[in-house]
């Protein structure tokens, strides 16, 4: 499950390594202009995500894949299927997606340790640094690194949470979707991270 989870990492690297050069960039940067580097292109602004816990329903997620013990709360209009690892996806808008994983690790630290390694320390990333961290989460920001060219992207912020049931490891983990490599970072804010990390840290629990 780890190894398939780097390579699916890896492949989301490559497809947006491939989006340079086109019309925009997958950050928000305008391509054909050359931007001041190290400096994020502010200018596009991503869609806005509003979050309403009164609209989310507790769901058990083994009716979507067997292999994810796990309920928890999820938008009542959000779209549920597994995935191609035996997790659940979580759709929540077309850019914005909730990953539950069955890991293949020893305990819940060293699942968010894997996330770390894939994500705001992974070279394809720069600035990436822990906002918020708990033994069982973290909030963190990262951004893509500037295109020689000088094309920047924009920061964006996510977060992930850990389940340990009797050994049984679960990794809970917003990310970008394959349908938003052209979404602006800014559609990934810190407040939309805390609110999100908040209603799914409180209401997880691996069954």
């Amino acid at each position: 499950m780890k190894r398939i989870t780097i390579l699916v990492t890896t492949l989301a690297l490559t497809l947006a390594a491939g989006c340079k050069g086109k019309d925009k960039d997958a950050g928000g940067g305008a391509a054909g202009k050359t931007a001041e580097p190290g400096k994020a292109a502010d200018t596009a602004k991503g869609p806005t995500l509003t979050i309403n816990e009164a609209d989310w329903v507790e769901k058990d997620l083994t009716t979507v894949s067997p292999m994810i013990h796990v309920t928890m709360k999820v938008p009542k209009d959000a779209k549920l299927e597994k995935n191609g690892n035996g997790g659940v996806d979580i759709t929540l808008a077309p850019h914005y997606v909730i990953t539950v994983s069955n890991m293949a690790v020893s305990n819940a630290a060293e699942a968010l340790a894997n996330r770390k390694a894939l994500t705001l320390e992974h070279t394809g990333y720069i600035n990436g640094k822990v906002l918020t961290e708990e033994p069982n989460g973290f909030i963190y920001t990262m951004q893509m690194k500037t295109e020689e060219n000088g094309n920047t992207y924009q920061p964006e912020v996510h977060w992930a949470v850990a389940l340990d049931k009797e050994g049984a490891i679960y990794l809970i983990y917003d990310e970008r979707s394959m349908d938003g490599f052209s979404t602006p970072g800014s559609a990934w804010s810190e407040a939309l991270a805390k609110q999100v990390y908040a209603i799914v840290k409180a209401s997880a629990k691996a069954t």
